[in-house]
């Protein structure tokens, strides 16, 4: 495997330890469960808005950028940004929405070059969606 891959994979991976650490500490429960909760809804909301931009990146590194994509490639962001307001939503709905977010951006990016990506990307979002998925049971 080349240095690049290698890297990927690697931060990939480090990046499901947020995911995972927060929604253990969710699990446990405690009187710091709710601010845990809400570390693991900002950095999937985070994780969201970075899933986007690398969208938009790509298109903008191609000759001919194409608007339906940079335009795509916006929505996550505002995604992420809508579970994040300062509304009246439960916890479990912002989960909600950003594995939805998540689950999407995995339908588009899941045949994207290269070849391993695909791979990268399914690990990665599988991790982050059992993490959230486990958030919103523990704390309904």
């Amino acid at each position: 495997m080349d240095k690049g891959r290698a890297t990927a994979w690697a931060l990939a991976l480090a990046g499901l330890i947020p995911f995972v650490g927060c929604a253990a500490m969710v699990a446990m429960g405690g009187a710091q469960a709710e601010a845990w909760l809400g570390a693991l809804i900002a950095y999937a909301a985070v994780i969201l808005s970075f899933l986007g931009g690398t969208r938009w990146g790509a298109s903008l590194a191609g000759a001919s950028p194409d608007p339906v994509t940079l335009v795509l490639s916006n929505l996550p962001a505002l995604v992420a940004w809508a579970a994040l307001l300062p509304l009246e939503m439960a916890s479990a709905a912002r989960l909600t929405l950003l594995s939805a977010g998540l689950a999407l951006m995995w339908l588009w990016d899941r045949k994207r070059p290269p070849a391993w990506y695909p791979a990268l990307r399914t690990t990665a979002t599988l991790g982050a969606l059992l993490s959230l998925g486990l958030a919103v049971v523990v704390s309904a």
